[in-house]
């Protein structure tokens, strides 16, 4: 299903990206998740924070940077062209939001665009009245947009408020746990409920079992499922933890997690696994049920298909997932046992082995 206001951001991207002595940046996320389009790339940067879609520009040989969004390297008023589909994260928002303000020269252009529900005709009108210019925006049905033009310097003190979106800060957790966490990951400020409860399990999974000594958090987010199991007695044999995700911020707060707890790991950017090519004893999963922010239950069987690809032959998988998501038939295909573990009515935990 086409996205209309990353259409209007792609056209526009289109009629401006051929003036070969501008600078252009396009800020895209999980709105582009259908598929990057063929672009000139001469004088273009994309700057994303997903890794399937920087791979996705690699292959289309457009300069791409993979971060959460660090607009660090770029000095102040030396962006032409500033191209971006608002984010579903009013932090995020705000903070490219700013950076526009901040690295576009005087006269150079902003081009904003998302929809009604994404609160975009708000923030036109806040950056509007930041670059002092007009409004001018088109509606499109539920699509706002607009191509505005800064006419006012850059002033820190005037910035729109991200909740320090850049600042790692610690985050509130059981007895004796050390996490941290920044905005800029799904349910960043807390810990998730039924990665708690796939943590529960797993010293009755390993009950009759052999300890294992090699773990993947699939999907690892922050990296909690990791840093919670490497409390416990049975991940005394583990000697090597792997953390993957698509996030750029995951991958960056998992590897400081991974540092404050002590715990031997490496954290690789992966779209769900793809293209690491490790077997594992244990593999841990809470995966997302969203692509993007709408529900997409064909992500759980990509999870599952990895899962299996990467799960040695006497390992176990471990999976949390919603209630209302059909795991053990999802699981059938790719694995030979399929256990519901618990399931407390929000969520359940299945362990599945090959």
């Amino acid at each position: 299903m086409s996205d209309q206001a990353l259409d209007w951001i792609v056209n526009a991207l289109r009629e401006n990206i051929n003036q070969n002595d501008q600078q252009l940046v396009w800020c895209t996320d999980e709105n582009a998740l259908n598929g990057l389009p063929n672009l000139p790339h001469a004088n273009l940067q994309v700057i994303t924070n997903r890794w399937d879609i920087a791979q996705q520009a690699q292959n289309r040989k457009l300069p791409v940077q993979f971060s959460d969004f660090n607009f660090s390297h770029q000095g102040d008023g030396t962006l032409d062209g500033f191209f971006y589909r608002v984010s579903k994260e009013k932090p995020l928002v705000h903070h490219l939001l700013n950076q526009a303000w901040r690295c576009l020269k005087m006269g150079g252009e902003l081009w904003l665009s998302g929809f009604k529900n994404d609160g975009t005709k708000t923030y036109i009108e806040k950056i509007a009245t930041l670059l002092g210019c007009e409004k001018s925006i088109q509606k499109n049905g539920q699509v706002y947009s607009a191509q505005l033009i800064k006419n006012a310097p850059f002033d820190a003190h005037q910035q729109l408020d991200t909740n320090d979106y850049e600042r790692v800060r610690p985050i509130a957790a059981e007895s004796g746990l050390k996490l941290v966490s920044k905005p800029g990951l799904f349910g960043w400020n807390k810990i998730d409920a039924g990665s708690a409860l796939l943590i529960t399990q797993l010293d009755s999974v390993f009950a009759n079992r052999s300890v294992p000594q090699t773990c993947l958090d699939l999907g690892c987010g922050y990296g909690y499922l990791t840093v919670a199991a490497a409390r416990l007695a049975v991940a005394a044999g583990i000697t090597n933890w792997i953390l993957t995700d698509n996030n750029a911020a995951a991958l960056q707060i998992a590897a400081e997690n991974l540092r404050i707890n002590q715990i031997n790991g490496e954290v690789i950017g992966a779209d769900a696994g793809a293209g690491i090519h490790i077997k594992v004893d244990l593999l841990l999963c809470n995966p997302p049920f969203h692509q993007g922010f709408s529900v997409d239950g064909d992500l759980t069987d990509k999870f599952l298909a990895n899962a299996s690809r990467l799960l040695s032959p006497d390992g176990i998988a471990v999976f949390v997932v919603n209630q209302f998501i059909p795991l053990e038939r999802k699981a059938t295909p790719f694995f030979r046992q399929v256990k519901t573990l618990t399931d407390n009515g929000s969520f359940k935990v299945v362990s599945l082995s090959r």
